[in-house]
């Protein structure tokens, strides 16, 4: 985590919805999300076909907490109107991407992640796709800026330049289309 103000920073992008409202933020994107599992850990645990599953041995998760606040991300997936919640269980816990990665690749249980991060796994055998018939909510992105912080014509470019890149790789969705 950086402080913005404090240690001088134009902007940062964040991932998840922001909580630290006194940021200005533009929302540029939403990286569509996974689960994964590793074929080592769908060997011996056995392959889910639904996603409460997950909440029962001989299944774990690989639990994810946002770094800023501690709490654990909350894994609602939806199919025709249903919704689930995967509480799992875990045996370890990270609070970055590619530290979930890791443990997924090392078949510690199954992962949430964005499909960009797995994308090269899956195509060399490392990670298996699962619930293809569910959907999760995207992660929204943002660029954040201190309030006080003068836009200046460079980081108005930068951002700009955010934008149309996450326009183009992971476009904004309607989240509520994910939900029927």
């Amino acid at each position: 985590m950086v402080d913005l103000i404090g240690e001088s920073v134009d902007c940062v992008v964040r991932g998840g919805e922001l909580t630290d409202l006194s940021l200005v933020a533009r929302r540029v994107g939403d990286l569509n999300l996974g689960v994964y599992a590793a074929p080592g850990y769908l060997k011996s645990a056995g392959l889910p076909l639904h996603p409460q599953e997950l909440s029962l041995p001989p299944h774990y998760i690989v639990g994810f907490r946002w770094a800023r606040s501690g709490l654990a991300f909350p894994y609602a997936m939806y199919r025709n109107g249903e919704r689930v919640n995967v509480q799992g269980r875990y045996v370890i816990s990270v609070d970055d991407g590619n530290a979930g990665l890791a443990a997924g690749l090392a078949g510690l249980g199954v992962i949430w992640l964005p499909d960009y991060m797995t994308r090269e796994h899956v195509s060399r055998g490392e990670l298996i796709r699962l619930f293809d018939d569910w959907h999760l909510d995207p992660m929204p992105m943002y660029v954040a800026f201190p309030p006080n912080r003068h836009v200046s014509a460079k980081l108005r470019v930068f951002i700009d330049w955010v934008a149309d890149l996450m326009a183009q790789h992971a476009p904004i969705v309607d989240r509520q289309a994910h939900k029927r």
